[in-house]
């Protein structure tokens, strides 16, 4: 590990010092809303938060979350069948119903989903195609979001309605069978501006009976009387997926044919979403603002449990209503923020295996139930000036929960699931928040900050019991990280360097027997460094690492020692090293071109730290030519080397498993922008 942070340091040194004396010109700071709502400096708030904008996402033309999301130092997102994923950000990969629950998926800051109710691939759910940017903000969550932004949060921004009438599409396709039209308009109704995108995208898959069709729909309108501005989102989504499993065997993906075969033919995923929030924001006298976010949402959900014996039916969904109301004001010591988050929700879960028995994964009903939630979140926040050039935040969240539970079927123990009676439970978490940042020079920021994260369980944490388990014993997962960090511009370089350290307690997992563990305990250190960098004319060097060591601080004893859990072990699927450098050339006002490398180093697929997955070096050329003004032609070919690799590799009920990666891939595409009369 200390050999690859002197490697990593070693590289930025070299680069900078090649670099920088030809600089012609300084990197602007970045703006975020993700911590306040309201537009913020990026080198003001005490934490990290990634900023992937408009041209990032253009020249990306990502067909899958994963392509953008692994460019911020910190993140590693597995990509499994179709539109699948799992995620990581400051952490291991996680499953089950930490996966679902340690990261918080938001559109313009509303979650996609509701508190216990999350799923793990929420993020395909996201109108991330038609997004003006992702902001990605590490570590737990500002005062602002409770519950699931436990290691990290994800907040795709809508794009903001143009003042001119214009229209843009773009279709793009694929040696693979991949096709996507993308298409927008902008134009003026009912006193204000509106912005309506569609996406449809259809893949056939690399590998057999693994394609999907997707749409999705999104309508802006933004709007200002008097003193008031209202934007209105509403944003559909529809996904029909055949699902890929796991091919089987040590290194099994080095095998081309195996790579793209179908253990699980049988195997689906289909999704439906809807959610609509009017956003209100009153500016009022001495610098006070007023925001009302009233909400709706809707989803249903319904897949094959491909990735465990017997491989079950499960259908889930939920309705909630909400409301985030948050007032701020400026004082003559700094600005403060009061809000209050509230929730209610009605969903189900109903888990059915219709084959045989395998192992204690029996045939027939495994749950049905019902569960009713309440959620209510006061949180304030102090911002003080300690000088012209030092500032301190003080703050503090208070998550309740209730949730109301009730069982359709008889109780009792069947195999290995526990179904209880009717039952009632409620969560309590606090969680304080402080930072603080000191301006160095005009472009420089040092930054510290000790914060809790906190969440209630998942229902299926709570209800979907197996043996080992207890009702009622499950408790609220907190994570506390203390981070210390700079950012800013030295000379023409773009920097941003965090240090963290991160314990967490009833981290609720499934190990690798598929047992659940309701009290695990884990330490997370790390240094994260990200930069970009002009030089010559026309070159752009950017990139991002990260160096962590995840260790289980528990021992596993639950149901048996045979998940081979203990303290001190790392973590499984937690790579030491992962990371991306991109170099960006333009040789004319009407040519881009990149070439990225992203590293994945490697790490155990086993809690026992007894297999390994050794990791990848995957290569991506990008391009972009601008045929006209409002035409232009654009492309990729996805590992550029046709390296064989694993998307995700893990060790389970006895088995290595693989999701293999897309071989070479080549994305053609073609865009038009320009106005409507």
């Amino acid at each position: 590990m200390i050999n690859d942070m002197k490697l990593y340091i070693s590289i930025l040194i070299a680069v900078c010092s090649i670099l920088l004396p030809r600089a012609s010109f300084a990197i602007t700071d970045e703006i975020t809303v993700t911590a306040r709502r309201n537009a913020q400096s990026q080198k003001d708030y005490p934490g990290s938060v990634a900023v992937l904008d408009s041209d990032r996402l253009q020249l990306g033309a990502a067909v899958h979350p994963a392509e953008l999301l692994n460019e911020v130092a910190g993140v590693n997102i597995h990509r499994n069948s179709g539109q699948e994923h799992l995620t990581a950000i400051r952490s291991p990969v996680l499953t089950g119903g930490a996966g679902a629950g340690s990261f918080l998926y938001l559109e313009d800051g509303v979650p996609l989903r509701a508190a216990g109710f999350s799923n793990i691939n929420g993020l395909f759910e996201g109108a991330l195609e038609l997004a003006s940017g992702i902001e990605v903000s590490k570590g737990p969550g500002s005062v602002l979001y409770g519950s699931n932004a436990v290691h990290g949060l994800i907040n795709i921004l809508s794009r903001e309605p143009s003042e001119e009438q214009d229209a843009n599409s773009g279709i793009l396709v694929s040696n693979g069978g991949f096709s996507r039209l993308k298409t927008s308009y902008n134009g003026s109704a009912f006193s204000g501006r509106y912005h309506l995108a569609a996406n449809f995208a259809h893949d056939n898959g690399f590998r057999e009976a693994s394609g999907f069709d997707q749409q999705k729909l999104q309508m802006r309108h933004d709007l200002a009387i008097g003193s008031w501005t209202s934007k209105t989102l509403v944003t559909l989504q529809n996904l029909n997926q055949e699902t890929a499993g796991f091919i089987k065997g040590v290194e099994a993906y080095k095998d081309t044919e195996l790579a793209k075969s179908n253990p699980n033919p049988e195997a689906f995923r289909d999704g439906k979403s809807a959610r609509i929030a009017l956003h209100l924001n009153r500016q009022g006298s001495k610098n006070t603002q007023l925001y009302l976010i009233p909400y709706a949402r809707w989803t249903d959900l319904s897949f094959r449990r491909h990735f465990v014996p017997g491989k079950a039916l499960e259908d889930s969904g939920h309705k909630s209503l909400g409301l985030l109301a948050s007032y701020q004001a400026a004082t003559n010591f700094g600005s403060y923020i009061i809000g209050l988050d509230s929730e209610y929700t009605n969903g189900f879960l109903l888990e059915f295996q219709p084959g045989p028995g395998v192992f204690s994964f029996i045939q027939g009903e495994h749950f049905d139930y019902d569960v009713k939630a309440i959620v209510l979140a006061p949180y304030a926040q102090v911002n003080i000036n300690l000088g012209a050039d030092t500032h301190l935040s003080l703050g503090a969240r208070a998550d309740y929960t209730h949730f109301k539970y009730h069982n359709n079927i008889d109780t009792g123990t069947f195999g290995r699931f526990i179904r209880i009676a009717d039952q009632q439970d409620d969560y309590f978490t606090v969680s304080p928040k402080i930072g603080i940042t000191h301006t160095v020079t005009d472009d420089l920021t040092i930054y510290g900050r000790l914060a809790r994260g906190a969440r209630a369980p998942q229902i299926t944490d709570a209800y979907s019991l197996q043996l080992g388990q207890l009702a009622g014993e499950i408790k609220p997962e907190t994570l506390d990280a203390l981070e210390f960090g700079l950012k800013g511009n030295l000379a023409a370089l773009n920097l941003e360097l965090a240090v963290f350290a991160m314990r967490k307690e009833n981290f609720f997992f499934r190990n690798a027997d598929g047992f659940n563990v309701v009290d695990g305990k884990t330490q997370h250190k790390g240094i994260e460094l990200s930069f970009d960098v002009p030089f010559f004319k026309a070159h752009e060097l950017s990139g991002g690492f990260t160096l962590a060591d995840h260790r289980y601080a528990f021992s596993d004893s639950v149901p048996s020692p045979s998940s081979s859990i203990t303290d001190g072990n790392q973590v499984d699927t937690a790579p030491h090293t992962i990371g991306f450098m991109q170099m960006k050339v333009s040789p004319s006002d009407t040519l881009d071109m990149a070439l990225k490398w992203q590293h994945v180093g490697d790490y155990f697929t086993d809690p026992g730290n007894t297999k390994k997955y050794a990791g990848h070096n995957i290569y991506t050329l990008r391009g972009n030519y601008s045929l006209t003004n409002t035409i232009s032609l654009y492309g990729r070919v996805d590992n550029l080397f046709d390296a064989a690799y694993a998307d995700r590799a893990d060790f389970a009920f006895g088995d290595n498993r693989y999701f293999p990666g897309r071989p070479r891939t080549l994305f053609l595409g073609i865009r038009y922008s320009g106005a409507v009369k």
